[in-house]
């Protein structure tokens, strides 16, 4: 929504708060960005975070009382409402920092209701915020062991960036934003479906996040401010691919398996190209992409054999397990939000945490009122594993609007495709190409397949 400049100018109390929100929060903001800077002793680790906090609630207060003095229509009211959501949420990252987790869940909850209430919540401030909360409370639940609830937060943030409005998309600037805290989300998903047992998905959301990574640091609109002070870290992005194609040989997804390796052998050849930047000992990782290369067709080999040994069982003899059935569908209520927490109680809550408001919220496709986690989990299921199914490549990659998972089509050899749960947009070319010329051999001498679903 952007206001008209048509309207009169503020006056009285209204100009009070205009003037507080242009000229002395910023320059709070300043100094509060000063002290957390500020690296503090072993003996007292957060003396500099406890100053910054003073800082925060004295602004929380004053910006209260201007609220509650100026108009409650208008644009200066709708910043000031959106200021004051914004210091909730950093006092929640503040005290979760100072590990005063109770208290700062208290203020994401806080923080939380009054971006989802506002009229504004599809503004790009509010919008990007909002995600933000969603990150921060799915997070702080997963460190709790809470990890089922915190997908209820993390699968809202998944869902609001799938489906984020026009006014985002169309802005480089805030789209890069909300693409930076969806890779966080997807970080935080793998975490969670790591520690509830689900590898499968856990290793598909690293993947995501890699692709996300990968895609936000490559972009010609990352300034060169953003990238001295978020630097990519090439090496390591390098041998997370190694890691993760060990996962998928286990699983017998050999072509996602090598799709990782390859990937990892052009980001050392053309990292310069790609990313600016050549990581250090790069030798040493040419060389551990190569023996982890090497390994993977000596290890193919191995399962062609087992698979030649146990015709019709090979997959399941390797795994050394059946695949799990699927999980029969149960009628679900789904999951819905609740602000409250323990630490609200009359004993736990914190003096500097407000009263939580009354307020409805209107529920809809981007803020649903209902999450039911099992729909989402299915969804992603299905493009967790390999396929040879005959469906286009555009309607898997996109979705609500735009792109919606990293998956992607490889062709490994002519006319014949393989579609993986993982894609890395800016390599892909190079990494098709490598696999179409290392696999000529194989593909002429290779056994038909002889397990139902398996793709070689």
């Amino acid at each position: 929504h952007t206001y008209t400049s048509l309207t009169m100018a503020p006056t009285g109390d209204e100009a009070a708060l205009q003037q507080y929100l242009d000229k002395d929060l910023p320059k709070m903001m300043e100094e509060y960005d000063k002290l957390w800077e500020i690296p503090d002793d072993d003996d007292d680790p957060y003396k500099s975070k406890y100053a910054a906090r003073k800082i925060l609630e004295g602004a929380l207060k004053t910006l209260k009382d201007k609220l509650e003095e100026a108009p409650t229509e208008g644009e200066v009211a709708w910043r000031g409402q959106e200021a004051y959501a914004r210091f909730l949420l950093y006092l929640g990252k503040n005290y979760y920092y100072c590990e005063e987790v109770p208290t700062a869940e208290q203020f994401f909850n806080r923080a939380l209701k009054r971006y989802l209430a506002s009229p504004e919540r599809l503004h790009p401030q509010c919008f990007i915020s909002t995600q933000d909360c969603f990150n921060q409370l799915g997070m702080l639940w997963c460190q709790r062991q809470g990890h089922s609830q915190g997908m209820n937060y993390l699968r809202r943030a998944q869902i609001m960036f799938e489906k984020r409005p026009d006014s985002i998309r169309s802005d480089k600037v805030q789209n890069q934003r909300a693409a930076d805290n969806y890779t966080l989300t997807m970080f935080y998903l793998a975490q969670a479906y790591a520690a509830l047992n689900k590898p499968g998905l856990s290793a598909r959301f690293c993947a995501e996040t890699m692709s996300q990574q990968l895609d936000t640091n490559v972009s010609k609109d990352r300034s060169k401010e953003v990238k001295e002070k978020d630097p990519f870290d090439c090496k390591d992005w390098v041998r997370n691919c190694l890691s993760l194609s060990d996962f998928f040989v286990n699983e017998a997804m050999f072509w996602t398996a090598e799709y990782l390796l390859h990937s990892a052998n052009v980001m050392c050849e053309r990292s310069k190209e790609i990313c600016g930047i050549e990581p250090t000992n790069l030798e040493e990782l040419k060389a551990e992409c190569a023996r982890d290369t090497g390994n993977y067709y000596s290890t193919r080999l191995k399962f062609l054999k087992t698979c030649a040994q146990y015709p019709g069982h090979g997959e399941v003899v390797w795994r050394g397990e059946r695949k799990p059935p699927p999980a029969e569908k149960e009628k679900s209520e789904g999951s819905k939000l609740s602000f409250r927490c323990a630490a609200d109680s009359a004993k736990g809550k914190h003096e500097a945490v407000p009263d939580d408001i009354e307020t409805e919220i209107a529920w809809d496709d981007i803020f649903p009122e209902v999450v039911h986690l099992e729909d989402e989990e299915a969804d992603d299921n299905k493009l967790a594993e390999e396929t040879i199914d005959k469906v286009s490549e555009d309607s898997e990659m996109e979705g609500d609007g735009g792109k919606k998972r990293a998956v992607g089509w490889l062709e490994y050899a002519l006319n014949e495709k393989v579609r993986l749960p993982v894609h890395f947009s800016c390599l892909h070319h190079y990494v098709e190409r490598r696999i179409k010329r290392a696999n000529q051999g194989f593909i002429l001498e290779r056994p038909r397949p002889i397990a139902k679903d398996l793709v070689i």
